[in-house]
C-alpha cells in the first residue's frame, strides 16, 4: 500500500513539475531564446497531451521558430532551417489548444489560438504557393490544405480564400491527373460553403459529364446558396445549361435573363452557348447570342459562338439530306423536293456562319477554331477567303 502511495505521488509531482516547465517557455520567449524554449516544449508536451495552454505555448514556440529563420535566411539565403515545418506545426498546435478548449486563455505576451491560426494560414498560402511554383506538387498540397483549414477563421473573406486554397490542389491534381483528388478538393470546397464560384462550376462540369443530373442540381442550389447575388453571373450560366438539360423553358426563359443581367464577361455567355450548341439546343443557343449580342456587338465572343453554333446546326443537315432518298413513304418527287428543302436550309445556315465567322476573324484573327470555319465554308462556298487563311 505504501509503494502505491509513493509511485502515485512521484507521478503527481511529475505532473506538477511538468506543468511548471510549460510555464517556464514563457520566460524563455520573453528573453527571445527561441531555440531553448523548443527544446524546452517538447520535453514537457508527452505528458501535456491534454493541456490547451501547453499546446497554445507550442503554436507560439513554433511560429517564433519560424520567424527568426525567416530573418536569418533573408540574411544568408544558403541558411538550412532545422525545423522546415516550422509553421504547420505552429498551426497544428493552435488548432490542438482551440479544440481541447475552445476558449482557452491567451497567455500574456504571446499570440491567442486563433489569431496565432490566420497567422499561420497566410504563412503557408505563400509556402504552398511557392511549392506549386517550383513543381513541388506534394508540398504544396499539405500546405493549402492546411492553410484552407485555418482560413475559416476569418469571419470576413475566409470561405473565400478556403475555397481559393482548394481550387490551388484541385489544379494541382488535374495537372497529375489524380482525378480523384481534383473532385476531392472540391468536395471539401462546397463543404466548407465557399463563395468562390469557380469551385461550382468546375464541380458542375464533373457532374455534368458523368450526366449526373441530380448532383449539377444540387451544386446549383448551393452556389446560389453561397455566392453574392451580384458575382452569380457565371452560376446562372450554368443554370441555363441546367434547364436546358431538364427541358424546363419557364426556367431557362429567367435563367436567360440573369445571365445576361449578372454577366459582364462574354467569355462566359460564349461558353453557356457553345454548351447548349454541343448538346443540339440550337435555338437555345440563338436564342441566348441573339440577347448578348445585344448587350455586347462586335464582340469577338459572340460572334465566333454564332459561327460555331452555326455551322453544328448546318452539319445537322448532312445526315439528313443523305437519309432523304431511303424514305420509302415518299414519292420520288416528294424525296427531291425535301431534299432541296433541307439543302437550301444548310446552304442558309452556312452562309450565317461564314458570316459571323468572318467578323469573329476582323475582330481576332488568331483564333484557330473560328479560323477553320472561315476557311472551310469560305471554300465550300465560293466566298472570300481573308488573306491570312491563304
Amino acid at each position: 500500500m505504501k509503494k502505491l502511495f509513493l509511485i502515485a505521488l512521484t507521478f503527481l509531482f511529475a505532473i506538477g513539475l511538468s506543468a511548471q516547465n510549460v510555464e517556464d517557455v514563457w520566460l524563455l520567449l520573453q528573453n527571445k531564446k527561441i531555440y531553448p524554449a523548443q527544446k524546452k516544449i517538447e520535453e514537457c508536451m508527452p505528458v501535456n497531451q491534454t493541456n490547451p495552454r501547453a499546446w497554445l505555448f507550442r503554436g507560439n514556440v513554433y511560429l517564433q521558430v519560424y520567424q527568426l529563420d525567416n530573418e536569418r535566411l533573408k540574411k544568408d539565403p544558403s541558411y538550412q532551417t532545422r525545423f522546415p515545418d516550422a509553421i504547420l506545426t505552429s498551426y497544428e498546435s493552435f488548432y490542438k489548444a482551440i479544440e481541447l478548449d475552445h476558449d482557452v486563455a491567451p497567455i500574456t505576451g504571446l499570440v491567442d489560438a486563433k489569431t496565432g491560426q490566420l497567422t499561420c494560414a497566410s504563412e503557408m498560402f505563400d509556402i504552398a504557393g511557392r511549392a506549386k511554383k517550383a513543381g513541388d506538387n506534394e508540398k504544396a498540397i499539405k500546405y493549402y490544405n492546411a492553410a484552407a483549414r485555418a482560413l475559416l477563421l476569418d469571419e470576413e473573406k475566409g470561405r473565400f480564400y478556403s475555397g481559393l486554397a482548394y481550387y490551388n490542389v484541385a489544379i494541382i491534381c488535374y495537372g497529375i491527373q489524380d482525378m480523384e483528388g481534383y473532385e476531392t478538393a472540391l468536395e471539401n470546397a462546397m463543404k466548407v460553403n465557399t463563395t468562390y464560384d469557380v469551385i461550382y462550376r468546375m464541380a458542375y462540369n464533373v457532374a455534368s459529364n458523368k450526366k449526373d443530373t441530380v448532383k449539377c442540381g444540387d451544386i446549383l442550389k448551393l452556389a446560389k446558396k453561397n455566392v453574392a447575388k451580384e458575382e452569380r453571373g457565371p452560376i446562372y450560366a450554368l443554370e441555363l445549361d441546367y434547364t436546358s438539360i431538364t427541358n424546363d423553358s419557364v426556367a431557362f426563359e429567367k435563367c436567360l435573363k440573369n445571365v445576361l443581367k449578372y454577366t459582364a464577361d462574354s467569355s462566359v455567355m460564349r461558353d453557356c452557348a457553345l454548351s447548349l450548341a454541343n448538346t443540339k439546343k440550337f435555338d437555345m443557343a440563338i436564342q441566348l447570342l441573339d440577347s448578348a449580342q445585344l448587350k455586347t456587338p462586335d464582340c469577338f465572343e459572340i460572334a465566333s459562338a454564332y459561327a460555331y453554333t452555326y455551322f453544328l446546326q448546318a452539319d445537322e443537315f448532312t445526315s439528313l439530306i443523305k437519309s432523304v432518298f431511303s424514305r420509302t413513304d415518299l414519292e420520288m418527287s416528294e424525296r427531291i423536293a425535301l431534299k432541296n428543302q433541307y439543302s437550301e436550309q444548310q446552304k442558309s445556315m452556312m452562309e450565317k456562319s461564314y458570316n459571323w465567322g468572318l467578323k469573329a476573324y476582323n475582330a481576332n484573327a488568331n483564333d484557330p477554331s473560328n479560323n477553320s470555319i472561315v476557311k472551310q465554308l469560305g471554300t465550300q462556298l465560293g466566298k472570300d477567303i481573308p488573306e491570312g487563311l491563304k
